[in-house]
C-alpha cells in the first residue's frame, strides 16, 4: 500500500473559491472512510497537504504504540472500503461487507459534491481514481438511496425498472409519502400525479423556497431525483428529489393585439377579402 490522497477542487459556478469548511470537511470524512474504528491505536498522519486551491491531502496509518506505518493494519478495511467506493463510481450499490457506520459518511462526501464543491478526486489505489462531479454524485447517492427502499420496493413490487433523471412537471400538492416528505407534480408530458420523495439535504432549501402560493398557482418545476418505472415505462415515484423552479414569461392578451393588421379595414370586410383571396 501507499498513502493514499484526496484532492478538493472549486465549483465551476465559482472557480477562485473553495469553501474551507467544505473543503476541511470533505478531507476530514475521507480519512474517516478509511480509519478502522477496531484499531483504536492507530490514526491517519497528515503527509501532505497543499496550501491553495485545489486543495489536496494525503495521509499515511500510523500505529500510535511504534510510530511506525500501519499498512498491514489498516489493508483489509481499506479495502472494502475502497471496493465499495468503485462500486458506487460505476453506480452500483455498496457491497454488503461495506461497514454500516460508513454508509453515511459514504453520503455526505457525494452530497457536498452537490453543493459547494465542483470535484473531489479520491485515489483507490492500483492507479484508479474515484473523480466525483455533480452528475457522477448524484448517480452514487441514488445507488446508495436503493438500497434504502426495501420496505418501499415490497409495497410498490410493480417497479420494473430505476433510473436516475428528471420530470418536468407542475407542482400541485405538499404532502407525504409512507412518511418521508413530498411533492406531488402533474407531470408535463403524461399528466399524470407524480409523488417525489424529497432528499434530507434538500428539505431545508425547499423549505425555504416553496411558499403556499407556489402550490396554489401550480409553479412549473423540474424534480431531478430517482424515477421508479413500472413495466410499461410509466413513472411512478421519484426518489431522493431536489427541486428548480422554471420561469415562465407570462403573456397577456395585449401582446397579441395588432391595431394595424387589417390595414384599417373592419374585420368582417377584411375576413371576407381574404377569404375572396384578394390580397395575394
Amino acid at each position: 500500500m501507499k498513502p493514499r490522497k484526496i484532492t478538493v477542487e472549486a465549483s465551476p459556478h465559482h472557480p477562485g473559491i473553495l469553501d474551507i469548511r467544505d473543503a476541511m470537511q470533505q478531507v476530514m470524512d475521507y480519512f474517516d472512510l478509511l480509519t478502522d474504528r477496531t484499531q483504536s491505536d492507530v490514526v491517519w498522519n497528515l503527509v501532505f497537504a497543499s496550501t491553495n486551491s485545489p486543495f489536496t491531502a494525503e495521509g499515511e496509518p500510523v500505529d500510535l504504540r511504534t510510530n511506525a506505518p500501519a499498512y498491514g493494519l489498516v489493508r483489509n478495511h481499506v479495502e472494502v472500503v475502497e471496493r465499495g467506493l468503485h462500486c458506487l463510481q460505476e453506480g452500483k450499490p455498496l457491497d454488503d461487507d461495506f461497514p454500516a457506520e460508513k454508509r453515511e459518511v459514504a453520503k455526505r462526501i457525494l452530497k457536498r459534491n452537490l453543493n459547494g464543491i465542483g470535484r473531489t478526486i479520491i485515489d483507490l489505489g492500483n492507479d484508479i481514481v474515484y473523480n466525483i462531479e455533480p452528475m457522477k454524485a448524484e448517480r452514487s447517492l441514488a445507488a446508495i438511496n436503493g438500497e434504502d427502499d426495501e420496505e418501499y420496493d415490497y409495497l410498490f413490487s410493480t417497479f420494473a425498472r430505476t433510473e436516475f433523471g428528471s420530470i418536468e412537471g407542475r407542482i400541485i400538492d405538499l404532502s407525504t409519502d409512507y412518511d418521508e416528505p413530498s411533492i406531488k407534480v402533474r407531470e408535463h408530458r403524461s399528466g399524470r400525479e407524480i409523488q417525489c420523495r424529497i432528499s434530507d439535504d434538500a428539505r431545508d432549501e425547499i423549505e425555504n423556497s416553496l411558499t403556499a402560493g407556489d402550490v396554489w398557482t401550480h409553479r412549473r418545476a423540474r424534480i431531478r431525483g430517482v424515477i421508479k418505472y413500472d413495466p410499461n415505462g410509466k413513472i411512478m415515484r421519484v426518489y431522493d428529489s431536489r427541486i428548480s423552479f422554471i420561469e415562465t414569461k407570462g403573456t397577456k392578451i395585449k401582446d397579441f393585439r395588432d391595431p394595424d393588421f387589417t390595414g384599417g379595414l373592419p374585420a368582417y370586410e377584411y375576413i371576407d377579402r381574404l377569404r375572396e383571396n384578394e390580397f395575394g
